[in-house]
Parts: C-alpha cells; sequence; structure tokens
C-alpha cells in the first residue's frame, strides 16, 4: 500500500512538472495560471481514491475514462505543444482542441468544487459516525451521501453542456450595439456623426472568412463616417492575417479607418528563435495594416475636420494597471497637437487605461473605446442584472461607463466585446459586438 501511495505521489509529481515546463514552454505569459492549474491538478488527483468508490460495476469502465479526460487532454495539449509549437497546428484542431479542453476543464472544475464544498458541509455528520462506530458503512470512514455526487456531476454536466451550445449558436450572432451619446462641447457639424468601434478581431479564431465578410455587411450598411479598431487583430502571430487580407480591405468609412495594437497583437505570447523573428513578426502587422488601409495611431493622433470644427482621434499603445501587461502607451505624447479641436476620442485597447489615467490626468478627453475583456465570453446580462466573470478583474468590462467630472463636464467609456475569440471559441450569454456611436450635440 505504501508503495501504491508513493507511486501516486510521483505521478502527480511528473504531472505538475508537465503542467509547469511544457505549459511555460507553449504559453509563456501564462506562468501564474499554470501555478494555479497544477495545483488544481493535484487535487483532482487526490480526490480520485475518494470518488471511485461510488462507481458502479456496470458503469465503471465508462465513468473512469470520464474523471481521466479532462487531465489526460491537459497533458496531450502541453507536450503536443513542445513537439510542433501551437500555432503550427491544424486551424480546426488549434481552434476546437483548446476549447473543448477548456469546457471540460470547467466542468471538472465545478464537479470537484461542489465535492469540495460537500465534504465541508458534512464533517459534523462524520465527526457524529466517527464517535458512533456502529453506523459506519461498508464505504469507508468517511460517509458521503451518493446524491451528494450525482448532483455534483448533474450541475457540471449542464454547465458544460451551455459552454458546447455557446460554440454554435452565439459565436457568430454578431450584435450591432446602437449608442446615441450627448456631447456637450461637440461642434454642430459633428451632430449626428457616426463611428462604428470593432475590437478584438482575434483572425486566428476563425476557420473560414464567412464570419468576417458578416461584419463587414453590417458595419458598411451603417455608412459610418469613422470607423476605430481597438486593438488584439492576432492572437499570437501576424500568420493570421493573411487568410482574410482581401476581406478586410472592403470596410469602408468616410473619414478613414483607425487603429491601435492590444496586448496581443505584439508577439509576447509566443516563443521565438530571436529578437529578430519577434521584430520581423510585429512589422509583417504594421505593413499588413498598410496594405488594408487602415491607419495605425501608436501614441499619435488624427484630426478630422468639419467645415471650422475638428475632432481629435488620439490612439495610444496597449496600457494597462495590470504589471504583466505593462504600460507601452504614452498618452502625453499622443495628445500633442489635439489642443484645439473640439472633442477628443481616445482609443486605449485595455479598459483600466480609463480609471488608472485618463479621467483623473485627463480631463479634455470626452470618450474613451477600450476592448480587451471580451466580457470573458460569458455574462449574464438582462434588464435588471449585468454581471461576467470579467468584473472580477475589470472595474469596467463591457459596454457604456461614465463619470461626472469636477466642472461638470462627463466622460464616457465604452467596452466592446469584441468580435472574435480566445482560448474557447464560443460565447455564453454575451454575443459578439459590433458597436455603433452616433455623436449628438447636447443642446
Amino acid at each position: 500500500m505504501k508503495v501504491l501511495k508513493n507511486g501516486y505521489v510521483l505521478q502527480m509529481a511528473v504531472v505538475v512538472a508537465i503542467i509547469l515546463i511544457a505549459g511555460s514552454f507553449e504559453l509563456p505569459k501564462y506562468t501564474s495560471r499554470l501555478i494555479v492549474l497544477a495545483v488544481l491538478a493535484v487535487i483532482d488527483m487526490r480526490y480520485w481514491y475518494s470518488v471511485r468508490k461510488y462507481f458502479t460495476r456496470r458503469f465503471k469502465r465508462v465513468l473512469t475514462i470520464a474523471y481521466w479526460l479532462p487531465l489526460y487532454m491537459l497533458l496531450v495539449f502541453f507536450i503536443s505543444g513542445v513537439i510542433t509549437p501551437y500555432i503550427e497546428w491544424n486551424s480546426f484542431v488549434r481552434i476546437y482542441f483548446p476549447g473543448i479542453l477548456l469546457i471540460l476543464l470547467i466542468g471538472k472544475g465545478i464537479f470537484i468544487t461542489l465535492i469540495v464544498f460537500g465534504d465541508i458541509f458534512i464533517i459534523p455528520l462524520n465527526v457524529i459516525r466517527h464517535i458512533n462506530p456502529e453506523n459506519i458503512e461498508r464505504l469507508g470512514k468517511w460517509y458521503r451521501p451518493r446524491i451528494f455526487l450525482l448532483t455534483s456531476a448533474g450541475i457540471a454536466f449542464l454547465v458544460m453542456m451551455t459552454y458546447v451550445s455557446g460554440m454554435f449558436f452565439w459565436v457568430n450572432d454578431f450584435k450591432l450595439t446602437k449608442v446615441e451619446l450627448p456631447i456637450k462641447n461637440l461642434p454642430q457639424s459633428f451632430d449626428g456623426y457616426k463611428v462604428i468601434q470593432l475590437s478584438d478581431f482575434h483572425l486566428g479564431s476563425f476557420l473560414n472568412d464567412k464570419p468576417i465578410k458578416d461584419i463587414i455587411r453590417i458595419v458598411n450598411e451603417q455608412h459610418p463616417d469613422l470607423i476605430v479598431f481597438t486593438g488584439d487583430m492576432v492572437s499570437f502571430t501576424t500568420d493570421e492575417v493573411y487568410p482574410f487580407e482581401e476581406e478586410m480591405k472592403k470596410f469602408s468609412a468616410k473619414d478613414g479607418i483607425y487603429s491601435i495594437l492590444g496586448n496581443h497583437d505584439y508577439g509576447e505570447y509566443t516563443n521565438w528563435d530571436s529578437q529578430e523573428d519577434k521584430d520581423l513578426n510585429n512589422r509583417e502587422l504594421f505593413e499588413f495594416y498598410d496594405r488594408i488601409g487602415w491607419h495605425m495611431l501608436r501614441n499619435q493622433n488624427a484630426i478630422i475636420s468639419r467645415d471650422t470644427s475638428s475632432i481629435a482621434v488620439i490612439g495610444v499603445e496597449n496600457w494597462s494597471e495590470t504589471k504583466r501587461f505593462g504600460k507601452k502607451g504614452d498618452l502625453k505624447k499622443a495628445i500633442i497637437g489635439t489642443e484645439q479641436t473640439q472633442f477628443k476620442i481616445l482609443l486605449s485597447h485595455d479598459p483600466s487605461h480609463w480609471d488608472g489615467e485618463v479621467n483623473k490626468k485627463y480631463p479634455q478627453i470626452g470618450l474613451t473605446l477600450s476592448g480587451h475583456t471580451h466580457a470573458f465570453q460569458f455574462a449574464i446580462e438582462t434588464n435588471s442584472v449585468k454581471w461576467s466573470p470579467a468584473s472580477l478583474l475589470f472595474k469596467e468590462w463591457g459596454g457604456l461607463y461614465q463619470k461626472v467630472l469636477e466642472k461638470g463636464g462627463i466622460q464616457y467609456l465604452y467596452v466592446n466585446r469584441g468580435v472574435g475569440t480566445l482560448g474557447y471559441p464560443g460565447r455564453v450569454g454575451t454575443r459578439p459586438e459590433i458597436t455603433l456611436i452616433v455623436l449628438r450635440k447636447e443642446l
């Protein structure tokens, strides 16, 4: 028995090593999450002996496979990434293998969590049974009602099926959100000015160009004056953009299309052989923007004029309150030359920039447009409830926010929920979003 236990501890150590070492190679930016994943894997393996004794003989093999499948798939994912880099995988496998794996891990996580909480709940019962040994059943000294396992498994299964449905019913069900903003100092010539905001394409998340065509159709039907893109054109490398290049040229706006970089656009989620390779990848992305006719703003601005009035579009590089993403953006530099414009729109990928710097130091910026959160691709949004796991990390994670300044002005922030996906190739309760913002002169 001791040899068995020692062998099982060795298995745990091997699993942890694979997750941390191979995982760091494949996902170099997610070290902290890999540590959490390794801890959860140990808890998962520890509970195996506690759970398996409840399996009936008829379904024992099936239930055993079901229990271990998430962990086996996780190890295969990491080991395969070492053998063949993730970005070189077949498109279908690259998109759906991690998605299915994530669904299984979520289900398993819910199952184990409910069992752990169930065990805490029945501690008093087990204390009583320990005091009175005659009541201890054959299943062992620790008594756990079978209904706890069945209920936990049932809840986990329902959650997984919800996520599976999100891969088919919501992932490409694009939503046009129309927002009218009353602007006190908006020039009359810009009253009714239409701005389309797009964000987080993550082009590698699309198997074909049909979703891109749908986005283009919806956008162009609005006849926008301006289109802005608030970052994350890719997930890992510039190679993701090439299959969609011709379609991406078909967006149309009277005053052009302006774009900024998101955290994924810097090539920092891939292990490069050299700094030169990484720099080349980034230059190729900038060249892609040039070819499709989108204007990249890297701590820069553009002035748009109507008659004798003007507004400014200011774009900064990625700026985040989170140390992992860093503060590449330089708003002080980007805003130079916009002093005479009557209204200023800031493009900043990470919404934490708004509360972290913009509304504290730059009251002259009337509207900030961000993305980044994807609303975690899971949300509950009704007339009375607005919640997403994204709210645990981001104060502003989806939709319109406003802040009244000391002198009576209002600063707006709109966080677009993105059109692409990352990791999980689906959405639940929050559709991919195209935002139409109409500027109105406040009377």
